[in-house]
């Protein structure tokens, strides 16, 4: 029974080692590419563009509306990356509008890379 659990826990931490998850964040006016080693893919677990934390991230002046999100802007970002390698984004109100005008924005994507 003891050889059973062993081999378990190590099939488990064998997959926790091959995935890889992260938090990635395009400021306003930047682009950037999000992307998975090879043999995975890109699960998208939640994403936005809008600003919903303080200026701790993306400082600028402007940061006072915490509560905006760009309607639609999970759909486009999920469209743009799920089940790819790499995916390429552009965080700016010519993609997703402009749900707080004159605040500075930005995309933040939850994410994991799993087996493809």
């Amino acid at each position: 029974m003891n050889s059973v659990a062993v081999l378990l826990f190590a099939v488990c931490a064998v997959l926790a080692i091959s995935s890889v998850s992260g938090d990635a964040i395009l400021c306003e006016g930047s682009k950037g590419y999000i992307q998975c080693p090879p043999g995975q893919k890109i699960a998208v677990y939640n994403a936005y563009y809008g600003r919903t934390h303080n200026g701790s991230i993306c400082p600028h002046p402007a940061t006072s509306n915490q509560n905006c999100r760009a309607s639609g802007s999970f759909n486009k970002i999920k469209s743009a990356c799920h089940n790819k390698q790499r995916c390429y984004l552009a965080a700016n109100n010519g993609v997703y509008g402009d749900p707080c005008v004159g605040t500075y924005k930005y995309i933040e994507v939850k994410f994991a890379c799993v087996q493809a």
